[in-house]
């Protein structure tokens, strides 16, 4: 199902864990080397700026491209609905352009990424202007199109997309069913992130979706994400408002405000307990990003303080915080340090010390350096002289 080659895949797993431990002195710059030399990768894949750089332009090649052609195609046209079959035609052409980009060994090189990109864009776009598909239908478009392309192309993005994406046909799906079914869709969302989440936890743990992992971590954190939201106070109320045509008073709260206030400042906590008590970095870091939201809803309801005392004291009270785990965890205590740590979840499945004595073993040695003068390797024996030396 994966368009690129798997061996150079695997291969490339090895390369990155190589580089990552050499930093720590497990492996010695030799050792990298002998790794580098038996594992090789032969995809094309700049650095991060040439990347964006390729990225920007292939966009700029098929924007003008599709701009001329379409001059060309749309003067003999009469009928507006023909723009959606013409996008679609170029959502395919570009699709069958990064097919043959990944066969000559693109990979994550900026121009994959566009084409993928603009494909997806072109065929979506095509299909709204050809046909009056609803919000649902939309919904499950992106779905398929996000998963098929996550699936191929193991693009990290694109597996987030599917997941929102699929909340979303839930979402659509349970509000056609009247007003209690739209009292209930916060609940039902919840419901559906954590499964998402608890799902895509027992994938990660399996070796066999490796080359799925970042994409896998960022539909877990796109659930973790959502299930606050789905559950924070703000949006709850917001979203009523704007989208069941709640008439709701200035001061006035919705049914059961004081639960989706428990679930607005609860959760976070629990995503940082949880993400301690299992040493999950996830889990600590999503819970610690969503105390903003704790604090932006609090605020947006109850004007305690002025904005700017309110940042001064906070930004405060932090610098202590960060200070204190700092000065405390200098020294590692219960499994936590303040020292940068590598990703640890394939160097749980990895062992590099035996790829290492592996490759040492395999006649690949390192070339040999003169030593000077060696002696030894005499045969003689006895009282006579006819021994060699």
């Amino acid at each position: 199902m994966i368009a690129y080659n798997n061996e150079w895949l695997n291969n490339l797993l090895v390369q990155d864990q190589a580089d990552k431990v050499i930093n720590t002195n497990c492996i010695s710059k030799e050792e990298k080397e002998i790794i580098a030399a038996n594992y090789r990768v032969g995809f094309y894949s700049p650095n991060f700026f040439v990347r964006i750089g390729l990225f920007i332009l292939t966009w700029v090649i098929l924007i003008f491209g599709m701009g001329l052609i379409s001059l060309i195609v749309f003067s003999s046209l009469s009928n507006d609905k023909a723009a959606g079959g013409i996008f679609i035609f170029f959502g395919v052409v570009i699709y069958g352009g990064l097919e043959l980009m990944v066969n000559n060994k693109h990979y994550k090189s900026g121009v994959d990424d566009a084409l993928m990109w603009m494909s997806a864009g072109c065929v979506i776009g095509g299909l709204n202007t050809l046909t009056n598909i609803s919000s649902e239908a939309n919904a499950i478009l992106i779905f398929m199109i996000a998963l098929f392309l996550f699936l191929r192309f193991t693009n990290m993005l694109m597996a987030g997309i599917a997941s929102l994406a699929l909340l979303a046909i839930i979402f659509f799906s349970v509000i056609k069913f009247g007003a209690v079914a739209k009292a209930i869709t916060p609940f039902v969302i919840m419901i559906a992130s954590a499964f998402i989440y608890f799902f895509t936890k027992q994938f990660l743990k399996d070796q066999k979706w490796k080359h799925y992992f970042n994409g896998l971590l960022m539909i877990s954190i796109t659930a973790l994400v959502c299930f606050y939201v789905a559950g924070n106070y703000f949006v709850v109320r917001e979203a009523s408002i704007a989208m069941f045509n709640l008439d709701l008073k200035p001061g006035e709260t919705i049914a059961f405000g004081w639960l989706f206030w428990l679930f607005t400042i609860c959760i976070p906590v629990l995503y940082i307990i949880g993400g301690i008590q299992s040493k999950d970095a996830i889990l600590l870091r999503v819970g610690l990003l969503l105390l903003t939201a704790v604090v932006f809803t609090v605020r947006y309801y109850y004007h305690i303080l002025p904005a700017e005392a309110a940042m001064v004291i906070g930004g405060i009270i932090f610098i202590v915080i960060a200070y204190a785990l700092i000065k405390y965890l200098h020294e590692p205590k219960y499994g936590f340090t303040d020292k940068q740590q590598d990703e640890p979840f394939f160097m749980d499945k990895l062992n590099v010390e035996s790829l290492v004595i592996a490759q040492s073993f395999s006649g690949s040695a390192l070339p040999a350096t003169d030593t000077g003068t060696q002696f030894g390797g005499g045969s003689g024996g006895g009282g006579g002289a006819g021994g060699t030396f």
